[in-house]
C-alpha cells in the first residue's frame, strides 16, 4: 500500500509460529531489523495485531519478504474476517 512515506506492508503471523513457539524476541528482532535495512525502520502493532512495516521501495518489498520467509515466519493472506468471541453461543 502506497503512502507519504513510501510502501507500507502488513505482516499477520500464524498463531503458534515456527515450532509453535509464537513469535518470540529473536524473530521479532529479525523482523525490525529487517524493516531497518528494507524500509524506514518503522515497525507498528496495528489494532487488529499485524505487524506494520513502512518506508518500503518495490525493490525493498522483495528483499523484506525473502527475509520473513528466511526466519520461518508464516503469515495469514487473503482478507481478514473479524468475528465476535460469542459469535454463535450468545443468543442475543
Amino acid at each position: 500500500m502506497q503512502t507519504g512515506d513510501g510502501l507500507l506492508v502488513r505482516l499477520n503471523p500464524v498463531a503458534g509460529g515456527p515450532s509453535s513457539g509464537g513469535l518470540s524476541p529473536k524473530l521479532l528482532i529479525g523482523i525490525a531489523e529487517s524493516a531497518l535495512r528494507h524500509g524506514n525502520g518503522i515497525m507498528e502493532v496495528t489494532a487488529r495485531g499485524s505487524l506494520q512495516i513502512r518506508g518500503l521501495t518495490a525493490d525493498s518489498t522483495a528483499l523484506l519478504a525473502a527475509e520473513v520467509d528466511a526466519l520461518g515466519i508464516a503469515v495469514r493472506t487473503g482478507v481478514p474476517v473479524e468475528t465476535g468471541p460469542l459469535a454463535g453461543i450468545d443468543p442475543q
